[in-house]
């Protein structure tokens, strides 16, 4: 009995480890940078009207830091209103870019804190 239950253990965390690898299996196209998940091509049209989306996996973030990003680029940098895309935009960004431990070895320094930022950038 604990042979069967120690297979079934072994089966079920092999199938959680398959899944979890399949999220991030995910190519990245060549010429835009971007992760070529759900919703890559939206964010590339939409990011890549104005500026590189090389930018992106530069910035790290979860929902509510690309929020603040997004709004501030309307508010600030004439990014028109993105509408009925702003949500799929929002869930692209924040699954495939969000927060994480940075790499020192890719990036030469850690982000400058926002209490350091000029005040025009808070």
């Amino acid at each position: 009995m604990n042979k069967l239950r120690y297979l079934m253990v072994l089966c079920l965390l092999s199938l959680s480890t398959t899944a979890a690898a399949k999220v991030e299996s995910y190519l990245v196209d060549q010429k835009s940078g971007l992760i070529m998940a759900p919703g890559w091509e939206l964010v590339n049209k939409q990011c890549n009207a104005c500026h590189t989306t090389l930018i992106i996996p530069q910035n790290r973030g979860n929902k509510e830091d690309w929020r603040a990003t997004l709004e501030w680029m309307v508010d600030s940098q004439g990014l028109w209103d993105l509408s009925d895309t702003w949500e799929p935009v929002l869930d692209y960004l924040s699954t495939n870019y969000n927060q994480q431990k940075i790499d020192l070895t890719t990036f030469r320094r850690l982000p400058i804190a926002v209490d350091d930022m000029p005040p025009e950038a808070k």
